[in-house]
């Protein structure tokens, strides 16, 4: 139960701020929305402000904002009472394309601050930072894939070889994420006494970490900072982290780790096991997640933000406005592309939870 209530309360918590984003941007700019709500489906409570309807609904997952002037398919004048009376230049279609980007990015934007403010503040209360993930094998599990293989202590890391590619090896999360995409067959290059050695492997899933391991222990060095320092290392750790969710998006794109994709059950299983391992973690995978949603909001597919931004782009450039029928028409078909999509991930979900 409490790891039901942390994986909804999460979920909600990033969308609302999400939310929230393309609604202060909005009012900004002085364009009307109609409602802002707290959640989907039936509605419980609403309250009238100074302009806006602010909503509390059943289904504790989401909420959304709706502004004038979405093209989005969701507004006909002649069926929406409230729309017939909005002024012209109140309307988000109606703005300058500079302010319509904004809004759209505003979204975004607060997602990711969310992610820099709770990353920021999780180094800050740990007081200290990794400062070495030399990817040297401190140890090998027994009856581990790498103990199959033959990978030794003290062995260093430092090349691999998958699907014809080779690949430097710098850090444990490069480790990590190797294995992660090529975990099926694979070649890893070492340096023991000062000699080259060449290992083939294969990884195994681990239902506990929820992804895949060879089965090794690598030697981290920590060191206790500042409090003043946490906002170099908490941006560090954001930037790295944004750096790998792109070159994941990469390698999805090219059909690798297709297998690793999740959707809500994997997440609600993920954030249930976080909770149990006390609150930096959790807070940890909530900075991470927020990360994600955000940066998945930029991606240019019509149903997103960043798909929204790239029409306002398009429609810049080529001097005139694309048909609101045509833009309803791509966005209905990006959102049965993201369904899809879903479906997977949650196919995905369900096969590892029964493996």
């Amino acid at each position: 139960m409490i790891g039901l209530l942390a994986f909804l309360f999460m979920l909600s918590f990033i969308v609302i701020i999400h939310e929230l984003g393309h609604f202060l941007v909005a009012r900004h700019f002085g364009i009307h929305c109609h409602e802002f709500s707290i959640g989907m489906g039936p509605c419980i409570y609403q309250r009238q402000g100074k302009q806006t309807l602010f909503s509390i609904r059943a289904i504790p997952f989401g909420g959304y904002v709706m502004m004038a002037g979405e093209q989005d398919g969701s507004q006909d004048e002649e069926e929406d009472d409230w729309l017939k009376n909005v002024k012209e230049e109140e309307k988000l279609n109606h703005k300058p394309v500079w302010q319509q980007i904004c809004v759209m990015a505003a979204g975004v934007i607060m997602n990711l601050l969310l992610a820099w403010i709770m990353m920021v503040s999780i180094t800050m209360v740990q007081g200290k930072v990794v400062v070495s993930q030399q990817p040297v094998i401190y140890e090998v599990q027994k009856g581990s894939d790498a103990a199959k293989a033959g990978l030794q202590e003290g062995d260093r890391i430092v090349k691999a070889y998958a699907s014809g590619k080779e690949m430097d090896i710098d850090s444990q999360s490069d480790l990590s994420e190797i294995i992660q995409y090529y975990h099926e067959n694979f070649q890893l290059e070492v340096i023991r006494d000062n000699k080259k050695v060449r290992i083939d492997l294969q990884a195994s899933y681990n239902e506990e970490m929820k992804g895949y391991t060879i089965g090794i222990v690598s030697s981290v060095q920590t060191r206790k900072i500042h409090w003043i320092e946490a906002f170099k290392y908490g941006t560090d750790q954001c930037i790295d982290l944004t750096a790998s969710i792109y070159r994941s998006l990469g390698m999805l794109l090219q059909g690798k780790g297709l297998e690793n994709l999740s959707g809500p059950v994997g997440i609600y299983s993920v954030t249930a096991q976080s909770t149990s391992y006390g609150l930096l973690s959790y807070l940890t995978l909530f900075a991470m997640i927020s990360l994600n949603i955000g940066i998945f909001n930029l991606i240019p597919i019509p149903a997103l933000d960043g798909g929204r931004i790239l029409i306002l782009l398009i429609e810049k450039f080529i001097h005139r406005k694309i048909s609101p029928k045509i833009i309803e028409g791509i966005i209905l078909g990006s959102f049965v592309l993201l369904f899809g999509l879903l479906i997977f991930a949650t196919y995905n979900d369900v096969i590892r939870l029964l493996m």
